[in-house]
């Protein structure tokens, strides 16, 4: 089989029926430098194309690193067991099923998605995932906007960047959060929970002032601290959002991801996606249907509540089987480890010479740690001994994240190749 492109001249036609000079201006809202020059190989039969995308794998190398990058995407043990679960074939082949109630397998998945979700964050109802924690956090905020009179969104300003930058690539206009600002004018406030720099922040008062006010509190988590500390449903947030990623998804240049939306269940007919939900078939048996889904989101996008019409399923029946792999009780002690051995760390680089912390709120899983020397002159250290030692926040600061994946060998080299800065 090959595959043939389309020819100049129908490209043209094309672009003329729609309105615009040149494909390039399809793309306007996608930062110029991350375009890429367009390649014109038009033609290629299957063992060339084949050919080619062999000779582009090869360029790719395997990282040998210890790291300790964080930020978002993190670098937690996938259970074994995921990854041949995923790959049969009713599972890894089945999109968006045009007639959902033939395919009854990934319905009854997506379903005890929303279960595990409800349970883990405290929430009524949830959905059968969206993109990913950024969009999850935007369309919780357009939501918001929806419900109410309000048409303030405050917004924690140590939520993660990459967040915002979707909330603003969405139009939604934020302000700082602040609880002198919290009034009757606010549709929603968000607090990140821990934030990105890894502190964690009770966000009671901003949700209870909230709740006077009429607003809408949202709060953006990573799933795993749901083990250890409060859940959403405990600290009084109407809508719980955040990344999969941690819980089975590996680290793979981003994504695919799988965002969570959990909810009170008076706000279910104003949640994004789809909801799957449980009855009975005309013989009595238990089987599985797409409950709430809007017909606007495919046919008529200018009246839906949301233009999100599909669904990260693979990625959400992935985190669904890690949730599952560790349990009720396995989860716990999970989240704890991270928890131990990140403050750990900090507490041990904090006793030596020169290192501190520009905050003292407790930490889950992230910190920050002020160095002594500037950063560019750290790195080369640890990447000498095949460690990446954190995301680097300016001149001086790195975040750094430690999971259950490191041990105490580990720790112990980034302490030591710490101290040998103080002596240089």
């Amino acid at each position: 089989m090959d595959y043939v492109g389309i020819s100049e001249k129908d490209q043209q036609e094309m672009l003329k029926a729609i309105g615009v000079d040149s494909v390039l201006e399809l793309y306007s809202a996608v930062p110029k430098e991350l375009m890429q020059p367009l390649v014109k190989e038009d033609g290629l039969s299957e063992r060339e194309a084949w050919e080619k995308i062999v000779a582009l794998g090869k360029k790719n190398k395997f990282s040998d690193f210890t790291s300790y990058l964080g930020g978002g995407a993190y670098d937690h043990y996938i259970p074994a067991v995921v990854a041949p679960i995923l790959s049969k074939s009713e599972f890894l082949t089945s999109y968006t099923p045009y007639q959902p109630e033939l395919s009854q397998g990934m319905l009854q998945v997506l379903f005890e998605f929303q279960t595990a979700i409800c349970r883990l964050t405290g929430m009524e109802v949830a959905n059968a995932s969206l993109y990913d924690g950024a969009t999850s956090a935007a369309e919780a905020l357009l939501l918001a906007l929806r419900h109410g009179k309000g048409k303030k969104i405050l917004v924690d300003s140590n939520l993660n960047p990459r967040y915002q930058s979707v909330i603003n690539l969405y139009g939604i206009e934020t302000m700082p959060l602040c609880l002198g600002d919290i009034d009757r004018d606010t549709a929603a406030v968000l607090v990140s929970y821990p934030n990105y720099f890894g502190e964690m922040v009770d966000p009671r008062g901003y949700f209870q002032k909230a709740k006077e006010m009429g607003a809408l509190s949202v709060l953006v988590a990573n799933p795993l601290v749901f083990g250890l500390f409060s859940t959403a449903g405990e600290l009084g947030a109407d809508i719980s959002v955040g990344d999969g990623q941690p819980l089975g998804l590996p680290l793979q240049f981003g994504g695919p991801y799988v965002g969570y939306f959990a909810a009170k269940k008076e706000l279910i007919r104003e949640l994004p996606g789809r909801i799957v939900g449980e009855t009975v078939d005309r013989h009595g048996k238990r089987c599985y249907v797409l409950t709430l889904q809007a017909r606007e989101q495919h046919i008529r996008r200018e009246k839906a509540k949301s233009n999100i019409c599909t669904s990260q399923s693979l990625a959400a029946m992935a985190m669904l089987l890690t949730l599952l792999w560790y349990g009720p009780q396995g989860l716990p002690k999970l989240a704890l480890e991270n928890y131990q051995k990140a403050n750990e760390l900090k507490s041990r680089l904090l006793k030596i010479p020169g290192f501190s912390t520009p905050s003292s709120l407790p930490t889950f899983n992230e910190f920050v740690i002020l160095f002594p020397l500037p950063i560019d002159e750290i790195f080369p250290l640890f990447e000498r001994e095949k460690i990446i030692p954190g995301l680097k926040l300016d001149s001086h600061s790195l975040l750094i994240v430690v999971t259950e994946k490191k041990t105490e060998a580990d720790l112990k080299k980034f302490l030591a190749l710490s101290l040998k800065l103080t002596k240089r």
